[in-house]
């Protein structure tokens, strides 16, 4: 887990693995594909049937987004035909490309996708790995509905068999390895409340943590300690804040707790959202004259639309104009 916390970001803060899904960090190398024994190796000239080469590489297109200076996190694993075997790692890969969503478009996304694999695992495979991508999205967008997210402690049994029914709907045998690892945290999780409910004693509650914890394979682990740590952040930092501590003292704990990439882009998010705040404000002190002065009602929202446009790009500017919305029963 060396980044991803990413789509805190973007990303946020990763998609997302884990109950509460935070994401995982790529792990160093632009993956190579790995093979099964008795599989063939891909510069076998029986097997070799290389893809046309794009315009663009991979990793030139990656290094001109928000995944600059990152490695696709897991390698692909195909058998002796060629034919994808789908794990945990293929879930990664396509978390890894699908955060680029938004920055951009989804084609470009997806021939990125079969690019990559197609360079690194051969025509067959990305075929099944686009397959699967389609199923994945239909997936990610039921997924998103909210329904089947838990909304308190006590229903989280009856949606992780929803969410497990879902899988298995859509991903069929393909379900248990593609969540494999989420499966782990979720049961991991069940088995935690199910101590904390327990009517076991404070001393006994404890020593039942102990061996759940450490029964966790330390991916998991790690996870947990950063996803536990990510809920409560905004509480840390502002404890921090209130005992003297700076942003250095800040930046040493996300060091710490989230890795070195995580804590340098948990850094970046706060110094971007210092200047839009003061972007913000600037903005703000400038409508105030506006709406102050005696102009008709129509120029007024003239002027505004205008400045608006010399301020801010056209996706801030609906921001803008939602803020102010919400600010406007305080003008009043």
């Amino acid at each position: 887990m060396q980044r991803h916390l990413a789509l805190l970001a973007t990303v946020t803060l990763l998609a997302a693995a884990g109950f509460w899904g935070l994401q995982q960090i790529p792990a160093p190398a632009h993956g190579k594909a790995r093979q099964t024994a008795g599989a063939i190796p891909k510069n076998d000239p029986a097997h070799s049937n290389p893809a046309p080469l794009s315009p663009l590489p991979v990793t030139e297109t990656l290094d001109n987004t928000s995944l600059a200076g990152t490695t696709v996190p897991a390698d692909l694993v195909m058998d002796g035909d060629g034919q994808l075997i789908v794990n945990s790692g293929t879930r990664a890969i396509l978390e890894y490309f699908l955060s680029l969503s938004g920055e951009l478009p989804d084609e470009q996304i997806r021939q990125l996708i079969r690019q990559w694999a197609e360079d690194n695992a051969g025509p067959r495979a990305a075929s099944d790995l686009l397959a699967l991508l389609d199923r994945y999205n239909a997936y990610r967008q039921r997924f998103a509905s909210g329904d089947y997210a838990a909304s308190s402690e006590a229903d989280i049994t009856d949606k992780l068999r929803q969410r497990q029914q879902l899988r298995e709907g859509i991903f069929g045998a393909d379900a248990t390895a593609l969540f494999a690892d989420e499966n782990r945290y979720d049961q991991f999780s069940l088995q935690r409340r199910e101590i904390l409910a327990s009517d076991m004693s404070e001393t006994e509650k404890k020593q039942a943590m102990q061996t759940l914890y450490a029964s966790l394979p330390e991916q998991l682990a790690v996870q947990y300690r950063q996803q536990h740590a990510l809920r409560h952040l905004q509480q840390t930092e502002q404890a921090i804040k209130e005992t003297g501590g700076s942003s250095a003292d800040r930046f040493a704990y996300h060091q710490q707790t989230f890795g070195d990439e995580a804590a340098l882009r948990l850094q970046s998010l706060a110094q971007q959202r210092q200047q839009w705040q003061q972007r913000y404000q600037d903005y703000a002190a400038q409508r105030d004259r506006i709406l102050a002065a005696g102009l008709p009602s129509k120029d007024k929202q003239h002027q505004l639309q205008q400045l608006r446009a010399t301020l801010f790009e056209e996706t801030e500017q609906r921001r803008v104009a939602a803020l102010d919305r919400l600010e406007e029963p305080t003008r009043e």
